[in-house]
């Protein structure tokens, strides 16, 4: 077993290996005190990242200096991404079997906060309002009600393209 009086290295640092089901998808996430390095082991995995406003897309239009830059990634076995601290990320195995991953981060707590759930906790009128006026209250809980309960959602195009 790896532990820290054995392997000093591990101080200020986290591992997680990550058994990625067939179609699975972290659900769109940041670490808010830690950068990622993503590794796939086994399989294919496709990645988006948002990074921090301001950091906008190479394609930058002048009617939305605000558009965020995009970072699309198909990685596969021993191919590693960095999902810098704070940025939205998630990760999605496309394929029919179940995949592996290792994430390092660069602190002993990297912390988690998946956007969705987040988002729709805060009262309608913020919601309304963060939206453009886009949704409407009726709009607001059946997204709610569709959330995953979990970091983890399934891609039910893959699924059925599976035969799962």
């Amino acid at each position: 077993m790896v532990c820290l009086p054995l392997f000093p290295l591990l101080q200020s640092r986290n591992t997680d290996i990550r058994d990625d089901t067939a179609c699975g998808m972290a659900a769109l996430h940041i670490h808010p005190r830690a950068t990622e390095i993503f590794l796939v082991v086994k399989g294919r995995v496709l990645t988006e990242t948002v990074l921090e406003t301001g950091v906008t897309a190479q394609d930058s239009d002048p009617t939305n200096p605000l558009k965020p830059r995009l970072i699309k990634n198909e990685l596969t076995e021993n191919q590693a991404t960095v999902f810098p601290q704070g940025s939205f990320h998630t990760q999605m195995n496309p394929e029919c079997t179940p995949g592996y991953a290792i994430a390092a981060f660069s602190s002993e707590d990297p912390g988690a906060a998946l956007a969705a759930p987040q988002t729709f906790a805060l009262t309608d009128d913020f919601v309304i309002a963060n939206f453009g006026g886009a949704v409407d209250e009726a709009e607001i809980q059946r997204i709610r009600d569709g959330i995953p309960k979990g970091a983890l959602a399934e891609v039910e195009a893959c699924k059925k393209r599976c035969g799962l």
